[in-house]
């Protein structure tokens, strides 16, 4: 299914920041596993997640403005939700020069969520071949993606938590 998942977030924008629409992918389009080293230098893997909870992957990098004012968005997000099965994966997108940064950003940053590291760029040429930051994949309790959003702008958390609470509720 790899190459199903690329293909439907194929259409999205590359610049961090631009303005985009949120995109519902086709029925039934099935979230691909990954495996990438999270900041504590264990082994993450999305099928531990898949199935069980409802997920999103957020896609950044500690050089995206917009990244960074939608990351206190999703804390939030995943204290208020995490008790009903929902959980935050960010998936960072930093290359050589700024990859070693991500650690001390996410402390820094109290981000209580995974943190990933995708050294390889596999999640990326899965889930957003076209590099965008950020980008997020939402990814209901059956495995099936349902929503992808691009870019941030203020008032964007107000559709994500509403997408959330859908997911959490069955209803995507």
């Amino acid at each position: 299914m790899r190459g199903a998942a690329g293909a439907v977030l194929a259409g999205v924008l590359t610049a961090c920041g631009a303005t985009g629409s949120p995109g519902k992918p086709p029925a039934a389009t099935t979230a691909t596993d990954f495996a990438a080293r999270d900041v504590e230098g264990r082994t993450f893997r999305l099928s531990d997640h898949l199935g069980k909870e409802v997920v999103l992957l957020d896609f950044w990098a500690t050089w995206c403005e917009p990244c960074m004012a939608e990351m206190p968005h999703l804390e939030s997000l995943y204290e208020a939700h995490r008790a009903e099965g929902f959980t935050v994966i960010a998936i960072a997108m930093d290359g050589p020069e700024t990859v070693a940064d991500v650690p001390s950003f996410a402390k820094r940053h109290a981000m209580r969520f995974p943190v990933v590291l995708d050294e390889d760029s596999h999640a990326v040429s899965i889930y957003n071949p076209k590099h965008a930051a950020p980008l997020s994949v939402l990814i209901n309790r059956k495995g099936a993606v349902v929503r992808v959003r691009e870019s941030y702008n203020p008032g964007d958390e107000e559709l994500v938590a509403e997408d959330v609470a859908q997911a959490l509720a069955g209803a995507l």
